[in-house]
């Protein structure tokens, strides 16, 4: 393209204002051909060069697009072109990872590059990046190297400020604006929409305009005159003399400001001056220099002509005569209106005056040819409204032209325009590019994958993203691997060629391949092992096939276990183990239910874990608090086995869960007591044996304890702020508070006047005192009534002398600010060294297992009670130490006591000895006895608390001593009654006596025993009836109604004697054959 005579130097002052930089490959662009211009506001560049194989790309970054437009000017390619191999389009960003153009725009709509219908296109781009993209065209052969599909383009960029753009800048864009309008069609529209600069066209003098200072001005106003004279400004300084003697001229001038008329008289004057002669010179006449003048005529052709001022002569000087008129010269036009003019010259001499009058006239001149008049444009119209409301539109404009009169000739240029517009940006949804060629296959042999990528262009403005993948995966296979040999996974061990003493055990493999020339698979095909090197046990190590009922234990060598299935109301197994004695035996164990459950146990425990497994989906859960109270009631019922407890405590851990997991279901107050009763049915004395079952089987009771306390933390995120929960039941008592942690807090328990409190808690001498700083939320205290019977911690020299109490507080202090204090009263007497316990899972090697000494420290109260101070929040007791010499002998008052008792009965019976055959004495001698042998199971059982065996025998006995005592003294009446009323002639009554005496007692144990199966005889404190479960009623119940029947035959016997009490007892003295006895005689 040849640039024009001012685009030149144009061009030069924007580069050499601005400068050039280097334009290294970078940006949204192919990485092996791509050129990015950053900071240059004027260039050039052509297709060969910036665009020299496919792909390829071209990229110009706008400095700022809310302060910079970019404007393009493409020369298309004269030669041939291939269609949409070029691709122009602008961007605001581009993102790597996903390879999406944002707010992507097209060019290609308004560059048409291969349409020859124009040879230069504009375009004009506002947003961050303008590229122009090679791309390989789309179904052809691939191109050789070397050869061009697109002939040779030029393009010229310019960058343009939005606000005070520069000078040259507009000048150049004010060009590529006129022509690419004056270019414009209606099917080829120009790109250039808007500019910054002030393009303006000459226009046409209107009444009231003018020209002030070469700038047209529609609206002039009048300027004041220098003088009266109409259009003329004030006469200038003469000029200098042009002689210094013999006669020369000063020139002056003025200048004409017309208005609506000509001016009218002479723009230049002249005078004489320097008249004197010179000194030496001849006087000559000369020329004297000719004036110019210009005579203004009016508009109505009428004619003033000036006449001269002739000078007078002064002395001998005569006046200049000048010369005559030339002939008035040819008209100045053909046609119309015109002028004639003609000159003169003044010949002057030294003698003579200056010339006075004009040297040129003028005169309109009329030629009868009538002028053609050529067509003129009226002005443009304002431009249409864009065609689109949205997106690239189209506007345009027309002018019309005003016919040519008398042969003249037509307006020149395009009486219509049409530019690109876009008033708001479309949404644009997002389309893919051409995929890319695929990449070279990933494995050199066998199956791989190769794959290609596409670009996405957009989306833009709310549209919709592309659907699809940006990368395609496709399977390629180049040829076969050599594949080495695989061993598959080794067969399970076969069974030992022996059971004991030592045997082999082979296993398998198989090789898969070698294929293709692979390797053999290395190693054996298979190994062997030494199995069962236990030595064979003896026979007398083997512990006998035993036959119990519907039950079989087959022979079982010693160390192993045998099992069997649970009974039909339970699912499972029930384990039995054989085991050595201190002699090397082998003997059976007893048979534990550890792990049977009993059936509706199994099928709360089995909806429990459905929930739990429907949760952790995050499906909704419902029926949580019907589970809880089924649980309840089934507990209520007790528990058969001790499975039952273990099965217990994971439906409780699961419910937990539930609601910890589920954030819509939270427990009611129906749930927390059903929650809390259950925890106390657990710990129900009658469950004692199936507890200590279970800890002999390895369960331990921190499953309980860690219950527990999921559940406090679990119900006080629950709770609201300032709200309190207590909760008494027959086993234990539960308290939880809850406060903001802004707080200080301090809390006693137990609350002896809360309402529902039962008689042990209302008695418990127990004190707990919890105080906590600004960190504590939930603050759970739970005293246990028995668990410290449950645990099986007693051994022969210490037990656990207090009851449990559990501290919890939430979350979780790291220190606290005061200690926890905890009073004790201890459950026994007569111990030594009270130690205070804590409850530590994490220690493993201590002697005392979970327990831990080292957190808390005892403080004695007195010889009952403990105070024990901790520093850590956990389960608390305290850990006594039997004092084996005062355990050994009961004490001097219980020794004493009974003695003194037993002797004196000894001498009773000895004293009735020789009246063994009255019935009166028999019943004597047996009631002694029976006092006699009550006491010397006391001073038994005094010494065998720890002993379960013999205190519940012990125990039994005395409640069958006991009873005997009260049935003896039931007989000793009714045997009054039968000698009052005569009925003692029969041997019979004897027997009946005895077995009233000692049948009724043995027969009211033997019911006991059977339907507690033995439970509650015997406690760990004493060898006597448990005072709970209600087995003591077995005792005073049959005690209670021997004393009213004694009552009632005392009453009965003084109804039926009144009558002979006179008769008989004469003075007190007794005849014979009276039935009255002796004592009531003297009575």
């Amino acid at each position: 393209m040849a640039w024009s005579a001012l685009s030149g130097p144009c061009v030069a002052l924007v580069l050499l204002f601005f400068g050039l930089t280097s334009c290294t490959p970078s940006g949204p662009a192919s990485a092996t051909c791509a050129t990015l211009e950053q900071s240059r506001f004027f260039g050039v560049f052509t297709s060969t060069v910036a665009l020299p194989s496919a792909p390829c790309s071209w990229t110009l970054q706008n400095p700022d697009p809310r302060r910079y437009t970019v404007y393009m000017k493409i020369t298309k390619p004269t030669d041939s072109c291939v269609p949409r191999v070029i691709k122009t389009f602008q961007f605001d960003s581009f993102i790597e990872t996903s390879r999406t153009y944002l707010g992507m725009e097209s060019f290609d709509e308004v560059v048409r590059l291969c349409d020859a219908s124009t040879n230069i296109t504009y375009l004009e781009s506002s947003k961050q990046f303008l590229q122009v993209r090679k791309v390989a065209p789309r179904h052809s052969l691939e191109m050789l190297e070397g050869e061009h599909d697109v002939s040779e383009f030029k393009a010229e960029f310019l960058v343009v400020g939005k606000r005070n753009p520069s000078m040259p800048a507009c000048n150049m864009l004010c060009q590529w604006q006129e022509k690419c309008l004056s270019s414009s069609t209606p099917d080829n529209a120009c790109g250039i929409m808007n500019t910054p600069c002030q393009c303006w066209e000459t226009p046409q003098r209107k009444p009231g305009s003018c020209y002030r200072g070469g700038v047209y001005v529609e609206k002039c106003l009048p300027i004041p005159r220098d003088n009266g004279r109409d259009g003329w400004s004030g006469w200038s300084r003469w000029s200098e003399c042009s002689q210094e003697c013999g006669g020369g001229v000063q020139v002056r001038n003025r200048a004409c400001q017309p208005d609506e008329s000509a001016c009218e008289g002479v723009a230049e004057e002249g005078r004489a001056c320097n008249n004197q002669p010179c000194i030496g010179e001849p006087t000559l006449r000369t020329r004297s220099q000719a004036l110019r003048s210009i005579i203004g005529l009016k508009r109505d052709n009428t004619e003033e002509p000036n006449q001269g001022v002739t000078g007078t002569l002064t002395g001998k000087m005569k006046a200049a005569v000048p010369d005559g008129w030339s002939p008035w010269s040819v008209c100045s036009v053909t046609c119309g209106e015109g002028w004639q003019s003609r000159t003169r010259f003044c010949v002057t001499s030294s003698y003579a005056t200056q010339c006075t009058g004009p040297l040129r006239e003028n005169r309109p001149c009329n030629n009868t040819a009538v002028c053609p008049v050529h067509g003129a444009w009226d002005e443009w119209a304002p431009w249409s409204l864009c065609s689109s409301t949205c997106g690239r539109g189209y506007r345009d404009r027309s002018r019309v032209c005003r016919q040519p009169q008398h042969g003249g000739e037509h307006c020149g240029g395009p009486n219509k325009q049409t530019k690109f517009c876009n008033i708001a940006v479309c949404p644009v949804d997002g389309y893919w590019n051409d995929w890319s060629a695929w990449s070279a296959c990933s494995a050199s042999c066998s199956n791989g994958t190769r794959q290609r990528t596409r670009e996405c262009n957009g989306p833009s403005y709310g549209g919709s993203e592309c659907h699809g993948n940006s990368r395609e995966t496709a399977n390629c296979f180049l040829k076969e691997c050599p594949v080495d040999g695989r061993w598959q996974p080794w067969s399970s061990w076969a069974s030992c060629s022996k059971s004991c003493g030592g045997g082999i055990q082979q296993r398998h493999r198989v090789c898969d391949g070698p294929f293709h020339g692979g390797e053999p698979c290395p190693g054996e095909k298979g190994e062997q092992r030494r199995c069962n090197e236990r030595r064979c046990p003896e026979p007398h190590e083997i512990c006998l096939e035993e036959n119990t009922g519907d039950v079989v234990w087959k022979r079982t060598p010693a160390g192993d276990m045998a099992a069997v299935v649970c009974p039909a109301d339970a699912s499972g197994l029930v384990l039995r183990r054989c085991t050595l004695d201190a002699v090397g035996l082998a003997f059976w164990e007893n048979p534990t239910h550890v792990k049977c459950v009993s059936k509706n146990y199994e099928t709360i425990q089995m909806l429990t874990q459905d929930y739990i497994s429907k949760a952790q989906t995050g499906q909704a859960v419902d029926g949580v608090s019907e589970v809880i109270s089924r649980l309840r009631f089934s507990s209520d019922e007790g528990a058969r086995y001790s499975g039952d407890l273990l099965a217990i405590i994971e439906i409780l851990k699961n419910t937990t869960e539930l609601h910890w997991v589920s954030s819509h279901t939270s427990a009611s107050i129906n749930d927390l007591q059903n929650y809390v009763q259950t925890i106390s049915n657990l710990l129900k004395e009658e469950h004692r044996d199936k507890w200590e079952e279970a800890q002999l089987m390895g369960v331990s009771v921190k499953e309980f304890l860690r219950l527990v306390e999921d559940f406090v933390n679990m119900i006080g995120m629950q709770m609201s702020g300032f709200q309190d929960i207590y909760e008494v039941t027959e086993n234990l008592v539960l308290s939880i508070h809850k406060r903001p942690t802004t707080t200080n807090s301090n809390f006693t328990f137990p609350v002896k006047g809360w309402r529902g409190m039962m008689d042990w808690v209302r008695t418990s001498e127990e004190k707990i005192t919890v105080s906590h700083g600004t960190s504590a939320f939930v603050t759970g205290i739970v005293l246990y009534r028995n668990l410290a019977s449950l645990l099986s911690f007693q051994s022969n020299t210490t037990l656990l002398n207090s009851k449990v109490v559990t501290v919890i507080v939430k979350p979780t202090p790291t220190l606290l600010s005061s200690p926890v204090e905890i009073n004790f009263p201890h459950l026994h007497n007569g111990t030594i060294n009270e130690t205070c316990l804590s409850w530590d899972e994490s220690e493993t090697s201590s002697l005392l297992g979970s327990w831990s000494a080292r957190s808390c420290r005892a403080v004695p109260v007195d010889s009952f009670r403990t105070k024990c101070v901790c520093d850590s929040l956990s389960t608390f007791a305290i850990l006594a130490r039997i004092n084996l010499d005062s355990a050994l002998l009961p004490s001097v008052t219980l020794i004493v006591g009974c003695g003194v008792s037993s002797l004196t009965l000894l001498l009773l019976i000895t004293s009735t000895s020789p009246y063994i055959r009255s019935e009166r004495s028999v019943i004597l001698i047996n009631f002694c006895l029976s006092i006699i042998c009550s006491n010397a199971l006391i001073l038994v059982g005094q010494t065998q608390a720890r002993n379960k065996v013999v205190c519940t025998l012990v125990a039994a006995f005395l409640h069958f001593f006991f009873l005997s005592s009260f049935c003896w003294v039931l007989t000793e009446a009714w045997q009054s009654y039968m000698a009052v009323t005569g009925r003692l002639r029969n041997r019979i009554i004897r027997k009946r006596f005895l077995c009233l005496g000692w049948g009724l007692p043995a027969l009211v144990v033997a019911v006991s025993v059977g339907f507690t199966k033995a439970k509650g005889y015997g406690t760990v404190n004493y060898c006597w009836l448990s005072l709970e479960g209600g087995l003591l009623y077995s005792f005073v119940g049959p005690a209670a109604a021997v004393v009213l029947g004694v009552t009632v035959e005392f009453l009965c016997r003084f109804a039926s004697l009144g009558p002979h009490l006179d008769v008989c007892c004469p003075g007190h003295h007794r005849p014979p054959l009276c039935p009255v006895p002796d004592s009531l005689c003297c009575l």
